[in-house]
């Protein structure tokens, strides 16, 4: 499962010795045109907060930029295109140099700066009960097969897959099965004991496989 930036949302931290605050979120409104700064309730409060920019002061939360223009100070972020080594700054980033979305560029080549912001990707939440569903059905398990393999209640697997449950735990377990074959291998051998033989042995040979692809992929 891939996890995706949000193009249209970032956060910036301020680093100061050993910790590391959230300072505020930055996001773009499609419908405005608008860039829309929130500074974090708790960074205001604290005592050595400072403005990101002279526009954008600690008196006031949340700022609007201007139609299709980001603010100054983050704008300044920004290496020049002018820069002889534009092209490797971003290459370096895995970026295409013809890149214009303000809020990539900010948290690639424009991630750190001389200052103690640092500004962070956002990422999409995948739909988890959506992909678990997918997976399921693509490997052939009944929800009983399933919950008996990963050892997780039936009625909540049920519940999750009609959209009547966002039981936070089981969707954590769930993502991390999806995600580590490892971890999906462990839980079905350990569970094997409750499944038929062809089933397990299904499964077993499915995760080997996802292991060791990615294995592989990581030597590359």
């Amino acid at each position: 499962m891939q996890f995706q930036r949000d193009p249209n949302r970032l956060e910036i931290y301020t680093e100061i010795r050993k910790s590391k605050l959230l300072v505020g979120q930055l996001s773009y409104d499609e419908k405005n045109k608008q860039f829309v700064f929130v500074y974090e309730r708790k960074y205001l409060l604290s005592k050595s907060a400072i403005p990101l920019g002279p526009e954008l002061p600690l008196k006031k939360r949340t700022h609007a930029s201007g139609v299709a223009q980001l603010f100054p100070s983050l704008s300044d972020r920004i290496p020049s295109r002018e820069n002889p080594a534009y092209d490797e700054y971003c290459q370096s980033q895995g970026i295409s140099p013809q890149e214009k979305n303000p809020i990539i560029l900010l948290t690639t080549i424009g991630r750190r700066g001389p200052s103690t912001f640092v500004f962070e990707p956002v990422y999409m939440e995948p739909d988890i009960a959506k992909s678990s569903r997918l997976f399921r059905i693509e490997v052939g398990l009944s929800l009983r097969e399933m919950s008996a393999a990963l050892d997780i209640n039936l009625l909540t697997l049920i519940k999750i897959e009609t959209g009547k449950s966002r039981d936070k735990n089981t969707l954590r377990l769930l993502s991390i099965y999806l995600n580590f074959p490892e971890v999906a291998l462990w839980a079905v051998r350990k569970n094997e004991r409750k499944l038929h033989h062809n089933t397990a042995r299904k499964l077993i040979t499915l995760f080997e496989k996802k292991i060791e692809a990615s294995s592989k992929q990581r030597e590359l």
